[in-house]
C-alpha cells in the first residue's frame, strides 16, 4: 500500500470514529447542547428587544411633537379659548374623541409665567372642561354643575405656586378659588359643550368661546 493510500485509510478511520462517537454521545448530553443553545438565542433576543426599548425612549421627546399639546399649544393666547372645527383653515388635527354633536374649544397653558385662572360661564346646554397634561392624561375634569351663581372659576399652578399661594392667604381665612395642581408646567384646558340639536350649534360655538383662560392675579 502506497503512502497516499494510507493517509487517506487513516483520515476514513479519523472521520469514522467522530461519527461513532457524536452517536455515542448520551442523549441527556444532546438534549442539554439543545437547550444551551436555545438559552443562547434567547438571551440575544432580549438584548436586542433591550436595545430597541431605550431607543424608543429617547426618541420620544422628537416623536411627541405631534401630540395635542404641541398641535394646540398656541391656542389661547389672546386669553380666550379657541374652537376646533372640522374645517379647520389653520390645519388643526381634531380631537382624538370628536363627536360631531360636540363643540369643542382649546386654550393651552404655561405656568413658567405664572397661574392661569379660568372662567367659564354656564348656560343652556351642558358644558365640561378638563384639563390635560403635557404629554396626555388628564388632570381634572368639572362640569357646569359645579357652577356657582352660573359661573365656573379655577385656577391651575404648580405644587410649588400653590404652597406661595398658600403662604399669602390670609391667617384663618380659607381661599376662596377653586386651586388645580398640574403635575405638568404646560398643558391644555379643553372646553366641551354638547349640542341637543343641530340647530344649538351657534349657542355651543358662544358658550365654548367665551371661556376666559388667562393670567391669575
Amino acid at each position: 500500500m502506497s503512502a497516499a493510500d494510507q493517509d487517506l485509510a487513516s483520515g476514513a478511520r479519523t472521520i469514522a470514529s467522530s461519527a461513532t462517537a457524536r452517536r455515542a454521545l448520551p442523549r441527556g448530553a444532546r438534549f442539554g447542547a439543545a437547550v444551551s443553545r436555545l438559552l443562547l438565542a434567547t438571551a440575544a433576543g432580549l438584548v436586542l428587544a433591550g436595545i430597541v426599548h431605550i431607543v424608543t425612549i429617547l426618541l420620544i421627546p422628537t416623536l411627541s411633537v405631534g401630540d395635542a399639546a404641541h398641535a394646540y399649544r398656541a391656542l389661547g393666547q389672546d386669553g380666550r379659548a379657541e374652537l376646533i372645527a372640522a374645517a379647520d383653515e389653520r390645519g388643526l388635527p381634531l380631537p382624538r374623541e370628536a363627536d360631531p354633536a360636540v363643540v369643542t374649544a382649546v386654550c393651552s397653558y404655561d405656568l413658567t409665567a405664572g397661574p392661569m385662572r379660568v372662567i367659564a360661564r354656564a348656560g343652556s346646554l351642558p358644558l365640561g372642561l378638563t384639563l390635560h397634561r403635557s404629554g396626555g392624561g388628564v388632570v381634572y375634569a368639572i362640569t357646569d354643575r359645579a357652577a356657582v351663581r352660573g359661573v365656573i372659576e379655577f385656577v391651575v399652578m404648580t405644587a410649588e405656586q400653590r404652597d406661595e399661594r398658600i403662604a399669602g392667604d390670609e391667617e384663618g381665612e380659607a381661599a376662596r378659588e377653586l386651586r388645580i395642581v398640574s403635575d405638568s408646567v404646560q398643558g391644555l384646558i379643553v372646553v366641551r359643550v354638547l349640542m341637543r340639536l343641530p340647530s344649538d350649534r351657534a349657542d355651543a360655538e358662544a358658550l365654548a368661546g367665551g371661556v376666559a383662560c388667562g393670567l391669575a392675579d
